[in-house]
């Protein structure tokens, strides 16, 4: 019996370090997304595809209200459509939290913003955002992204 909780005790003293190299690589991860994030909200409003190309997947799926886009030209097509409508758009992304973050994934939920003129007139909104991240190679991508304006 002493045996087996001296075992139990130099495993919990051995496991210490893992411990607290596991929340250094989560810490790293979340710093990683955070700026990925940043990014992809520069790539975004640059309004030119090829900035924001390299930070997705080939295979991404966007859902945007009832618009759903698979693969690298479809999304291209729903990013020109938006940038043709308001060619001087500003986007954003605020509050955003994350519900799971480890090496190789991460997912994100936030509030999503825009403005900029659509015919001379202004127009601004927001809606709710999630975006699905993997690393791979190790670069960060989006898998998918899914944007949605309440009711």
């Amino acid at each position: 019996m002493l045996n087996n909780v001296f075992k139990l005790v130099l495993c919990l003293l051995c496991s210490i370090p893992v411990l607290g190299f596991v929340g250094k690589a989560n810490l790293e991860a979340k710093q990683e997304v955070a700026a990925f994030m940043q990014r992809y909200v520069a790539a975004t409003n640059s309004h030119n595809f090829a900035n924001v190309q390299p930070l997705l997947q080939p295979g991404a799926v966007y859902w945007f209200n009832k618009k759903e886009s698979r693969g690298l030209p479809e999304i291209e097509a729903g990013f020109n459509e938006s940038w043709n409508y308001l060619p001087d758009e500003v986007y954003g992304i605020e509050n955003i939290t994350w519900l799971s973050i480890d090496k190789r994934s991460a997912t994100c939920i936030y509030i999503y913003t825009y403005q900029g003129t659509h015919n001379g007139k202004p127009v601004q909104g927001k809606g709710r955002g999630t975006t699905i991240l993997v690393k791979e190679n190790g670069n960060w991508r989006i898998a998918h992204e899914h944007l949605s304006i309440p009711q």
